[in-house]
């Protein structure tokens, strides 16, 4: 009996991690070299529909408080499996982490992502005209940036037009500036990445840096009922719309922070397929 027991745990275990039954799973293809580096931070888990050609391609950024967190264990774990059997080639990526690595890093190198996939799409059967964006906490932060200011996929030889929607999940740190205002100093959550000067939080928020005539693409900010969050992704998503651009923010009801990630594509969540009527609406 407990050898059998035994077994059904390490199969359980394999099934974790092994991805969804229904896509190819690419584990840890390297997107980015840099000297002195460890590959470890450039490095994604791409899973692939079955048979998957020209299908347009997710590309998923963890949370983690920009200190932690990985490409498996810090989104949530339902994700891959949903969107694959969507019709999505579902992408999850590691960065560069502060303390050791700051802001711009882990925007500098979401675009890298972006850039390897825009590249390589054929290689596992994805549509480089359809690439899309998400990312919770931290990585909502990551991915309105790159979405916003067109420098970091300039740095890559790419422009904003390359990104055909955006999702973010519950980020509060769209508007460093008006955070650290208050207290003329950020609060401890965000110093390892963000420090204490007002030139670099106003650098790092997306909410400063929209502005008319670029290709900003279409956003959705979900937001759950906690401090801060509501306030700074309709105040994202107002800004966006006062430039002529679409961006609606989108109260996630009965989530919180955790479980809006967490839950995401499980049995009975609204969530993920409103994010794939979005996504798809972006491809007609």
């Amino acid at each position: 009996m407990r050898f059998i027991f035994t077994a059904f745990l390490c199969l359980f275990a394999w099934m974790a991690v092994s991805g969804p039954a229904s896509a190819k799973v690419y584990r840890d293809v390297v997107y980015n070299h840099m000297p002195a580096v460890s590959d470890g931070n450039f490095i994604m888990d791409i899973y692939a529909p079955d048979e998957a050609e020209d299908t347009p391609i997710i590309i998923m950024v963890h949370g983690g408080a920009w200190t932690f967190g990985n490409k498996q264990n810090a989104i949530g774990p339902k994700q891959a499996d949903f969107f694959t059997d969507e019709g999505f080639i579902f992408v999850s990526i590691n960065y560069r982490l502060a303390p050791d690595h700051p802001f711009p890093a882990p925007v500098q190198d979401l675009a890298s992502a972006i850039s390897y996939l825009y590249r390589n799409a054929d290689t596992y059967g994805g549509d480089p005209d359809s690439i899309f964006l998400m990312g919770h906490s931290s990585g909502a932060h990551s991915v309105t940036m790159v979405s916003i200011d067109p420098q970091y996929l300039r740095a890559e030889g790419l422009n904003l037009g390359v990104i055909k929607g955006t999702v973010a999940l519950d980020g509060a740190s769209y508007n460093l500036v008006r955070t650290g205002k208050k207290r003329g100093e950020l609060p401890r959550f965000y110093r390892p990445a963000f420090g204490g000067k007002e030139s670099v939080w106003r650098a790092a928020s997306p909410t400063l840096h929209v502005m008319d005539g670029r290709r900003i693409p279409p956003m959705r900010l979900f937001y759950v009922d906690r401090p801060v969050s509501p306030s700074r992704a309709k105040e994202l998503a107002e800004t966006l719309r006062d430039h002529g651009y679409d961006a609606k923010a989108v109260l996630a009801k009965k989530r919180s922070h955790k479980s809006l990630n967490k839950k995401l594509g499980t049995d009975g969540d609204k969530f993920a397929p409103m994010i794939v009527d979005f996504f798809r609406s972006q491809m007609k």
